[in-house]
């Protein structure tokens, strides 16, 4: 790359002088940055907004525009590089640390509860990934003045190239290896270490007090992150927070993304909707043949421990650190079943089918099931993949009085099965779980109404009575 062989620019009297090949590292740096910082305000969002494309779209929109302002406003500063590269990465990095923690985001949240969800999730976008990816997008254009000679074109077209090498790298480094093997804390302090090395590197021998306590800063701010998140949860992964808990009725719970994703007591009873499920799965294993079963939201893997009968079950879901999680909560030996990491949309579209049953019970937070997986055409997938006579089982959390969502939902079930049977479990002023049985019969996808226009009511009645 020619940006690493060009020559230093001039300074500024009392500079910073920075080599080529340090800014060209520091570009990707602060590529690798940026993007991290994105993907991981992505993730913070999860328990509290959930996965959803108009989370995602909320979130790039705002970092592109704070993206656009900081290159603009960097286009148009005339002093040291060095200096301004240096105080940006460190204003970044503690900001990051700060606006990326556990604790921060639970207040923020609590804070804003009187607007509107998605009004919350612009604002913290805004925050916590605009603001970064406004200091680090100034941070690219002043990078190009570390190289004098050659066209503007090309020397811009090199920083650029370097920065976007480093979003490539945060891009993946931050979901794929960052919060898979050191938690979203560790994440969040692996992209504040390097913003400050970075801020130390441009910063040269000049180091300010302000420089020095803002690196503090970062490092304070993800450390209490790191405490708070041992303290708070089992582990943490790019899909979801996990913690065991021991309750009041003593029970233990695993909590996933705030949600009480599945209970065990000594008597081995879980959620009451799961056990309606279970014993309506059981009671047809009755007549001496292996049912099939597909669970689709792993959670805590309760579904048929302890329970004989001869059942064969299968559990997937899309977080593999569920496995261990899942160990620490119900013993291996009490499971019934296998696990198998894929996501269950995915996993169907591969699937030879023929379950007996298939329990839908994935959710992204407290009340936000994946969007793929409760539209018609995955419905019509996963009724494909039932057996004759098969049933579909989906768990929808309700509030007292069921939403725009739950009517809708109901409605997308009944396009697709003809026969659906739905019951609710918990307390009916509050939230709670309403269960959909949907049984697979040659009628699915029937749209025929009865009317004064024509007898087909009649001759139905008729054919009844034989």
């Amino acid at each position: 790359m020619t940006f690493l062989r060009a020559e230093a620019a001039a300074l500024p009297a009392g500079g910073v002088s920075i080599g080529p090949g340090t800014a060209a590292a520091l570009l990707v740096a602060e590529g690798f940055a940026s993007l991290a910082i994105e993907m991981t305000a992505l993730r913070m969002l999860v328990p509290v907004a959930g996965q959803s494309i108009g989370v995602t779209s909320i979130v790039v929109t705002a970092f592109l525009a704070f993206l656009a302002f900081g290159y603009e406003r960097g286009g148009r500063y005339g002093g040291d590089p060095g200096r301004r590269a240096a105080r940006n990465m460190a204003l970044a990095a503690v900001w990051a640390a700060f606006w990326l923690s556990h604790a921060v985001v639970a207040a923020f949240w609590a804070a804003t509860s009187w607007a509107h969800p998605l009004h919350q999730v612009g604002l913290y976008a805004c925050l916590a990934a605009g603001v970064p990816a406004y200091l680090l997008a100034e941070t690219v254009v002043v990078l190009v003045e570390c190289r004098r000679e050659g066209a503007v074109s090309a020397r811009a077209a090199a920083a650029f190239a370097a920065s976007t090498a480093g979003n490539v790298l945060g891009g993946l480094g931050a979901a794929l290896v960052l919060m898979r093997f050191a938690g979203v804390a560790g994440s969040v302090a692996g992209v504040a270490g390097v913003l400050v090395v970075g801020s130390a590197a441009a910063s040269g021998r000049r180091m300010p007090a302000w420089l020095v306590a803002c690196w503090g800063g970062a490092v304070l701010a993800a450390a209490a992150n790191w405490a708070v998140e041992g303290r708070s949860f089992t582990r943490t992964t790019a899909y979801a927070d996990y913690s065991l808990d021991a309750g009041a009725d003593g029970a233990k719970y695993l909590s996933a993304n705030r949600q009480l994703a599945s209970r065990d007591d000594p008597d081995g009873v879980g959620h009451a909707y799961l056990e309606a499920v279970e014993d309506e799965v059981y009671r047809a294993a009755r007549d001496g043949r292996t049912l099939r079963v597909l669970v689709v939201g792993a959670g805590g893997f309760t579904f048929g421990r302890g329970r004989a009968g001869d059942v064969e079950t299968r559990f997937v879901d899309v977080d593999p650190a569920l496995g261990i999680v899942g160990e620490e909560f119900l013993a291996p030996a009490e499971r019934a079943g296998t696990f198998v990491v894929a996501d269950g949309r995915a996993y169907l579209l591969g699937d030879e089918g023929g379950w007996d049953a298939i329990l839908l019970d994935a959710y992204a937070d407290q009340t936000a099931i994946p969007g793929h997986l409760y539209t018609r055409e995955f419905l019509e997938l996963a009724r494909n993949r039932l057996g004759p006579g098969g049933t579909l089982y989906m768990n929808v959390v309700e509030g007292p009085e069921p939403g725009r969502f739950g009517i809708r939902v109901e409605r997308t079930l009944r396009s697709v099965f003809a026969r659906c049977e739905a019951g609710g479990h918990g307390d009916p002023t509050g939230w709670h779980n309403r269960v959909y049985a949907c049984r697979r019969s040659e009628l699915d996808g029937d749209r025929a109404v009865y009317s004064d226009a024509d007898t087909r009511g009649e001759v139905d009645a008729v054919a009844l009575a034989w």
